[in-house]
Parts: C-alpha cells; sequence; structure tokens
C-alpha cells in the first residue's frame, strides 16, 4: 500500500502523450512509488504548455511524437518558462538525432518506450538531481557519439524493428499489412518508415529497395 509522504517531499509528475492507454499504464507503474505522484496529463503541445504553466510540476514525461503539435517544441517552450522542470523525453526510437535534439531543447533525460518500471523511476530521480539521463539501451551509443566515436556509422545503423520494417516494405507490403503482421498501429509503421527514410538518407521506398539489397536484407 502507498503511505504518503509529506507533500513538500513527494516528487510531481506530469505525463505527455497522445495515446491514453499509454498514460494510464504510466500512471500505474508509478502509482505504488511513494515519493512520486502524477498530477495531470496532456495529448497536445498547447496543452502541455498551459497545463505546465498551471500545474508546474517537479517532471515532465514527455511523448515527442506527438499527433497534435510537437512534444520537441513544447518542452522547448516550457524549459524555457520554467527553468526548475525536469523533462524526460519518451519515444518509440532509439535515433541519437532524436536525444540530442530533445537535449538541446531543455530537456534532462531521455528513454524509450521499452523501459522498465525499475529505470522509469531511477531516470526520475537522477533528473532531480539536476543530472541527465540516458536510457539503458541507447547510453553507450550517445555518448560514443559525443566523442565523435563511429558517428557517421551510428546516424545509419538500423534497430532491428527497423530492420524488420524495411524487409516487409521491400515486400511491398502497406503500413497496415506491416501493422498487422508486427502488432503495432499503422501510425506508429508510418513513423518508422519516415525515421529509416531520414536515418539513412534515401528519398523514397523504391530506393530504400534497393539499399536493402545491396545490405542483403532481403
Amino acid at each position: 500500500m502507498k503511505i504518503p509522504l509529506n507533500m513538500d517531499n513527494v516528487i510531481k509528475i506530469f505525463i505527455v502523450d497522445d495515446h491514453q492507454l499509454v498514460v494510464e499504464a504510466w500512471k500505474a507503474l508509478l502509482k505504488s512509488t511513494v515519493d512520486i505522484e502524477v498530477i495531470g496529463s496532456s495529448d497536445n503541445e498547447e496543452d502541455a504548455v498551459k497545463m505546465a504553466l498551471e500545474l508546474k510540476p517537479d517532471v515532465i514525461l514527455m511523448d515527442i511524437n506527438l499527433s497534435v503539435g510537437s512534444g520537441f517544441e513544447a518542452c522547448n517552450q516550457i524549459a524555457s518558462k520554467l527553468a526548475k522542470v525536469k523533462i524526460i523525453g519518451l519515444s518509440l526510437h532509439d535515433d541519437i538525432g532524436y536525444v540530442k535534439k530533445l537535449l538541446s531543447s531543455g530537456a534532462k533525460g531521455y528513454l524509450t518506450k521499452n523501459t522498465s518500471k525499475t529505470e522509469l523511476i531511477e531516470a526520475i530521480h537522477t533528473v532531480m538531481k539536476n543530472e541527465v539521463y540516458i536510457a539503458h539501451e541507447i547510453k553507450d551509443r550517445y555518448f560514443a557519439s559525443l566523442l565523435n566515436i563511429n558517428d557517421e556509422t551510428s546516424k545509419k545503423e538500423l534497430t532491428n524493428k527497423e530492420i524488420e520494417i524495411v524487409k516487409l516494405i521491400t515486400q511491398g507490403l502497406t503500413s497496415k499489412q506491416i501493422g498487422d503482421q508486427l502488432f503495432i498501429s499503422p501510425r506508429t509503421v508510418e513513423t518508422h518508415r519516415h525515421n529509416i527514410l531520414k536515418k539513412l538518407e534515401i528519398p523514397n521506398a523504391a530506393q530504400l529497395s534497393t539499399w536493402a539489397k545491396t545490405k542483403g536484407y532481403v
């Protein structure tokens, strides 16, 4: 059972995500943590900024891929107006470019949505100490990129999920068909498509198929 602490010691959390199931999942994960309290949520950039200014949370869990507005822009606006707020970006993607862009927008942390409850709480406590937190699964690549170690290679390195999607794209499957096969939404597939083309600096699916063949993926 969660025993309330002195409210001065409770970390106030605000969640920004346009998927209600995700919001409820984060709330459920944090519900039993004695020093953490979720005080509100929003599903778009405009409301996120407005509500953050009103509620003045300690930490914001910010989905960077909002369907209405931009998580990056919301982060930038909030960080510029609330100096003490700690923003942790949340994303399906492990692209190092996303991490750098988010941190430059004022965030203090970056987690992928594969994160565990233990890591989520660790990240919250870390940023509350005014330290930067990067998800375990991408931390080494992030710091390597700061040192320019294999930086160009890491930028064009596809994740296992992206490789799987590339293979299905080259088979001519639609986003809905790919989503059905991988048990993800068509919108998520479209996001992956966009990020793959951007990461590889390839303009369209036809050239992506050619690239995949040269790499032996098909």
